[in-house]
């Protein structure tokens, strides 16, 4: 018998790995969303918003966030005058989160303040139980 070799290039081969740790990643994101601990889900929330992994989420990090997340829901949500662009949000939960204003917010600043503010909470419980 000879070698078996396989059909798919390195091109595709490289796609489908990279699409599998995509997915390793949505299937994690999800476990902790729907089944983990406060604690967990405000330290995944955090490494989400924290897009170079400084240790440090940046208003310009924040608002790459929160614009897609605006995007993504459309008109599907009414929203409050002081919350209705992504840049209204932003400046809020900075307002609220940042509590030695130095423009950016450490886990402990992002923890205590999600905790305050009900938004934030019901969307990482938004897939409790769900698996």
């Amino acid at each position: 018998m000879g070698k078996s070799q396989s059909k798919l290039t390195d091109q595709q081969l490289e796609e489908l790995q990279k699409n599998t740790h995509y997915f390793k990643e949505f299937l994690q994101a999800l476990s902790i969303t729907s089944r983990g601990t406060p604690e967990e889900k405000l330290a995944w929330a955090f490494e989400l918003y924290d897009i170079d992994g400084d240790g440090f989420i940046s208003q310009d990090e924040m608002l790459q966030i929160v614009d897609a997340i605006y995007r993504m829901l459309g008109s599907m949500i009414q929203l409050p005058e002081d919350e209705d662009t992504p840049e209204k949000r932003v400046y809020k939960i900075f307002k609220l989160m940042d509590s030695n204003n130095d423009g950016k917010i450490d886990l402990d600043e992002f923890k205590a303040g999600s905790l305050k503010d009900g938004i934030i909470m019901q969307a990482l419980n938004l897939y409790e139980g769900l698996i």
